[in-house]
Formats: C-alpha cells, sequence, structure tokens
C-alpha cells in the first residue's frame, strides 16, 4: 500500500457518490462499435461516423445518445448542414456551454469544412400507460396489490429497455405480452397509451406554441381525444376584468365524415377503358370515377363522399377486357383531417366556452397548435404544462431529434388497474 503524507495506515472513504457512469460496456457493444471505430479512423463521412465520434468523444461530455441527419432530410431541405441531436446521461438536454463545447471541440474537428455542424435539442413525447389486467386468484398466493407491483415493475422494465433513446419504438402488442409475463396467474389484460407533449408556457403573454408528436392522432371521439392538465387561470375576452380559474383544453366534438378528396399517387399506364374506382372502409356510401388522359388516370371525381368513415382506401380496376391497363394507384382525404381547440371551464357546474378557437390539431401529422395561449397561472408547482393525445396506432416510432420516452418522475405515467376472476 503507498504511503499518504508519510502515513501507511491510511482510509480513505468517499463521501459523495459518482453520477453519470454507466455499466461496463458489454462483449456484443464492443463487437457492434469496434467496426465502426476502426472505420472512421476520426474523420466523420457518414452519419454512423459522426455518431461513433460524439458518442465516444473524449471531452468528457455526458453523451447517452446520439441521432444526426444530413440538412437534406428536412422539410424544407437545408443544404450543407448536418444536424446533431445529443441526449445526455443523468438528463434531458445539454446546456448552452455543452452545445458549444460540442460543436468547436468535438464536431468540427471532425467535419468536412464545408459543412456546418447544428446541435438541436431532443424533443421529448413521454407515455402514459393505462392498462387493466384480470388475474385467478386460485393461481397464486400473491394479493391484488402485489399483483399491481408485479405488473408496474414489468411496465417499467419494457420502458427502460425499448424506450428513452433516439430511434426508439414502442410497439403496445409487445407490452401486453411483457405484462402477461408478470404472473402465471394473469388470465388477460388490455392496455392503452396516451401521449403527452410537457412545457412550460410564459405565462401572462400571448404565445403560439407548435407541439409535434410525429404520428398520426386520433380524432376526437366520445370525448376520448386531446386534453390538457393541469389546470390553469385565464382572463375572459368578452370580460377582460374577469378571470377564470380551472380552464383546460379540449378537441371541439366531430362527427365522423365523408371523402373529401382523391389523390393521385400513381397515374398507372396503357388503359384503353376507364377503370373502376372503388371506395372501402368503415363508411358507408362514398362513390367516384376516373378521368383517363393518355392511357393514365390523371384525376379522381367523387360523386358521393359518403358518410361515418374514420379510414377508407381506394382501389383502381381495369375493366374487362383491359389487358393493357395497370398500376393506377390513388390515396383518399377524409374530411376533418384537422381538428379545432376550444377552452373551457366549469360555472355553477356548467361547462362554458371561453375561446372557441383556441387552435388546432392536424391528425395526420400529430401537429398541436395552441394559438395566443396567454395562461396567467398554471397549477403546477413546477409550472409545467401538459396536452394529452391519442395516438392513432398501436406502433409507435420516432425520428430526427424525437425521442419516446417514459418520465420517470410522473406518478401518474402508469396506471394499472387489478380485478379479480
Amino acid at each position: 500500500m503507498s504511503k499518504i503524507g508519510g502515513f501507511s495506515n491510511t482510509v480513505v472513504t468517499s463521501i459523495t457518490s459518482a453520477i453519470q457512469g454507466s455499466d461496463k460496456e458489454t462483449i456484443a457493444s464492443i463487437k457492434y462499435t469496434a467496426p465502426k471505430a476502426y472505420a472512421a479512423q476520426g474523420r466523420a463521412v457518414t452519419k454512423e461516423d459522426y455518431i461513433y465520434l460524439i458518442q465516444n468523444n473524449s471531452t468528457n461530455l455526458p453523451i447517452d445518445s446520439v441521432s444526426v441527419w444530413g440538412g437534406e432530410e428536412n422539410d424544407p431541405p437545408v443544404y450543407g448542414q448536418i444536424f446533431c441531436a445529443v441526449k445526455p446521461s443523468g438528463g434531458y438536454t445539454l446546456t448552452p456551454a455543452q452545445k458549444q463545447k460540442l460543436i468547436y471541440e468535438v464536431i468540427k474537428p471532425i467535419s468536412v469544412l464545408t459543412v456546418t455542424p447544428v446541435v438541436v435539442d431532443a424533443d421529448y413525447t413521454y407515455t402514459k400507460i393505462t392498462t387493466n389486467v384480470l388475474y385467478d386468484a386460485k393461481k397464486t398466493t400473491l394479493t391484488a396489490a402485489q399483483i399491481k407491483t408485479q405488473v408496474t415493475n414489468k411496465i417499467n422494465q419494457f420502458c427502460a429497455s425499448t424506450l428513452n433513446t433516439f430511434n426508439s419504438v414502442f410497439k403496445l402488442p409487445e407490452l401486453i405480452s411483457t405484462i402477461q409475463t408478470a404472473d402465471t396467474s394473469i388470465i388477460t389484460n388490455e392496455c392503452s397509451v396516451r401521449l403527452q407533449k410537457k412545457f412550460y408556457p410564459t405565462l401572462n403573454a400571448k404565445s403560439t406554441y407548435i407541439l409535434d408528436f410525429g404520428v398520426p392522432l386520433q380524432r376526437n371521439y366520445y370525448n376520448y381525444g386531446l386534453n390538457s392538465s393541469p389546470d390553469f387561470s385565464q382572463s375572459d375576452p368578452s370580460s377582460l376584468a374577469n378571470t377564470r380559474k380551472g380552464v383546460y383544453f379540449e378537441e371541439v366534438p366531430t362527427t365522423t365524415g365523408g371523402v373529401a378528396t382523391i389523390n393521385i399517387v400513381n397515374q398507372g399506364f396503357g388503359y384503353t377503358k376507364v377503370p373502376t374506382v372503388t371506395i372501402t372502409g368503415d363508411g358507408l356510401d362514398a362513390s367516384a370515377y376516373a378521368v383517363l388522359a393518355a392511357g393514365r388516370v390523371i384525376s379522381i371525381v367523387i360523386t358521393n363522399p359518403g358518410y361515418n368513415y374514420t379510414e377508407a382506401f381506394v382501389t383502381i380496376t381495369p375493366q374487362s377486357g383491359d389487358s393493357s391497363g395497370g398500376l393506377a394507384y390513388a390515396s383518399p382525404v377524409l374530411e376533418g383531417s384537422e381538428g379545432v381547440l376550444r377552452t373551457y371551464y366549469y360555472l355553477n357546474n356548467v361547462k362554458t366556452i371561453l375561446r372557441n378557437n383556441a387552435g388546432t390539431i392536424n391528425y395526420l401529422t400529430g401537429k398541436v397548435t395552441l394559438t395566443d395561449f396567454a395562461p396567467l397561472t398554471v397549477n403546477n408547482d413546477l409550472g409545467q404544462f401538459t396536452i394529452s393525445v391519442v395516438p392513432n396506432s398501436t406502433v409507435i416510432s420516432s425520428t430526427y431529434n424525437k425521442i419516446v420516452a417514459q418520465d420517470v418522475f410522473d406518478p401518474e405515467a402508469i396506471t394499472v388497474n387489478v380485478s379479480v376472476q
């Protein structure tokens, strides 16, 4: 043992735990990253080069996950730039000082001179999971409370292994299967997920907030659409002297509609007769016909939009005897692809609308816009505000700077309801 200050019987005790560390790299991880390190040779040409070199930088930046894409992939394209999104270890976003350090000490030295690096924040979408579990008490010694704990632990493990990183994919069927393995007594379970955006609005100042969920969203049926939490207070536009408390956002209730337009994806070729257009889906009575020019389908005219459609499909079939025509393809656009948001509160137990046009929701792109949102207060100690929506698919993927994550600090992120047979 080495001497310290001439003393050989010295004992060193840690008084502060280490932070931002990680587990020892696995053999599988080494086999995966080693070829990339060799290929990069300290230079960044491909996206994979950037990801590896940023992830393994020598500046001690605490980096957990990296996503890189070229400016030509943006909409609209931005040529000559490389975009990098970084999820730091033990945090959500890099500080401005860390971003500058990343650009000038890590990215620029490895980049081509004509490429301008841009560091963007990770964009988090949080999951809110609700599951109803039915179990057979005769097949277990566990109580309902213990079954609930087992299921909650399984959900946490599932989220930890599949979410909270770039290019993650949330698959509801896989989660349902995982919950089923929590205990052999579980007969069945049903599970649903909502998506949440959390932010800190500026108080008493009109601002427009665009929340991009990045996936198609369900429309508001039976009050199962967009909602907000917690409640907030806001001035009444009809009487500025009054302040309304207990205010929330919601979608304006919509009804299922018909087919608004049909877009030609592929005109096809070789048609000698006008092909038959068939519209199928969960609605009724929609009909249309095709318009030909030089053997190609150049447009489709709707003769009846139909009704009660939440999804629809278009099939273009050559007429009998027209063996040369084919490959035309079209995509329908339903009525009501964009909804309107409003704010409301209760006055003497009566629901009262505060603003009829408080924003919009695009069900196809997943973008929610809060227009001129100016809360006076937000009923949350941190001032955090949440918009919650329902995805239109049970498979939710993330791209570019988006991360699908579980908020481990939210006690309401997971709800488990247990019942016994």
